[in-house]
């Protein structure tokens, strides 16, 4: 085996020649990161005259002129050839070396369990040990099984099957969510994909999400081009104020009929139990009705011609469609523009070749009680999706002395 540079456009021909797909191993995310402050470089692993596997490096100096490597989902390669791996790792490594490298880190898309909504496992990878155990005796260190945000990238995330028709795929959603988006059609919220690329009238929904600049997500569109894709959920504020307005009359009825029950002392027992406990439910409702009649007289009055509530972008990749990020107005958060905005995509690539939706990160907690992020999953689940866990990150050290130095300089600090 022989180590080999690679022009981006070979990189990206050797990617679309396999099975594998992640938008973070393509020539366009490397031109990406190079624009913000990484160096990218593409190393193929050549046998026989052919690719047995291939590489993004995205690296930066970090100590005396001795780099830092990131592989951004990893090497790709056959892991469960353990003498590939071997081989592959051994000239990899001796490469680096020469090239002045301290260390590497990767965390290669191997997913390891597979998990429904309910958080029940419903697959796992049996060679999951192995890998872990063939890497480790290549010199690399596993970074463990973290269930939350600790790692460069997400290692839990939710994924949707779109090969089903968009009656089928509305049927399996959740019955929080049908609710959710059939209450955000009723107040007037509409999406729409922006073809004119207008990242500046967005960036506010989305811009504490990633903690990236605006220039980064305009740069995003230029190198992806037509794959990268901006939704925004735009809220007809007059039919806003005429659907809370009928919301709130219709309630107003329902708790006056309930008021006349409880009045007139019509139901005994356990029937007047229900009844109150209706009753305080329409009180509920009938305050926040009247709320958002309130909000929806002041908005059309500010903004007759709408409002941009949610934004979404995402990138297409072979067969998968990526959420990159979303965001919405915080004080319109019972529009649901998010979810609407997620099924508007859904239905539009419902039984096409777009066959998957990866809906980013979730966190790898399936207990509500025990999960911080629960909101987050319950979102991302309610769609029917899966949660996919994979290996996680893995460390190697590519000059023993020189990063012994580093860690020793760098802990006085």
């Amino acid at each position: 085996m022989r180590i080999v540079k690679l022009s981006p456009e070979a990189f990206d021909n050797y990617i679309a020649s396999i099975n594998y797909c992640s938008y973070f191993q393509t020539s366009a995310y490397g031109h990406l990161l190079s624009k913000f402050g990484l160096k990218e470089e593409y190393i193929g692993l050549e046998e026989n005259g052919g690719l047995v596997g291939a590489l993004l490096l995205l690296h930066k100096p970090i100590f005396m002129g001795f780099k830092y490597a990131y592989v951004p989902r990893g090497i790709i390669l056959d892991y469960n050839n353990q003498a590939l791996v071997h081989t592959a790792m051994k000239e990899l490594k001796s490469h680096l070396l020469k090239d002045h490298f301290l260390m590497l880190k990767m965390d290669p898309l191997i997913v390891c369990s597979k998990r429904d909504r309910k958080g029940n496992i419903i697959g796992k990878n049996p060679s999951v040990n192995q890998i872990i155990e063939t890497l480790k005796s290549c010199g690399f260190t596993h970074c463990g099984f973290n269930s939350y945000f600790e790692s460069v990238k997400p290692r839990f995330e939710a994924e949707l099957d779109l090969r089903h028709d968009s009656a089928t795929l509305f049927k399996n959603l959740s019955k929080q969510t049908r609710n959710k988006l059939r209450k955000a059609t009723k107040y007037g919220l509409s999406v729409y994909k922006d073809n004119k690329y207008n990242f500046a009238q967005i960036y506010n929904l989305i811009k504490d999400k990633d903690n990236v600049s605006l220039k980064y997500y305009e740069q995003m569109h230029q190198l992806f081009g037509d794959n990268c894709e901006l939704y925004y959920a735009k809220l007809n504020t007059r039919m806003y104020v005429e659907n809370s307005k009928y919301l709130y009359e219709k309630e107003l009825e329902i708790n006056d009929y309930l008021t006349n029950i409880i009045q007139s002392n019509g139901y005994k027992g356990k029937n007047m139990s229900s009844v109150l406990n209706k009753k305080m439910e329409s009180d509920k409702l009938l305050s926040a009705y009247k709320k958002y009649m309130v909000e929806a007289t002041e908005l059309l009055k500010d903004h007759p011609e709408g409002l941009i509530v949610g934004a979404t972008i995402t990138l297409k990749q072979k067969n998968k469609i990526f959420l990159i990020v979303e965001g919405f107005d915080r004080r319109y958060k019972n529009l649901a523009a998010n979810y609407l905005t997620k099924w508007k995509i859904i239905e539009k690539y419902a039984n096409s070749n777009i066959q998957f939706f990866n809906l980013n990160a979730i966190a790898g907690k399936f207990n509500k009680e025990e999960n911080k992020f629960k909101g987050l999953n319950e979102m991302k689940l309610s769609y029917n999706s899966i949660a996919n866990e994979y290996i996680g990150e893995f460390n190697l050290i590519i000059n023993s002395a020189m990063y012994s130095l580093y860690k020793g300089m760098t802990s006085k600090k």
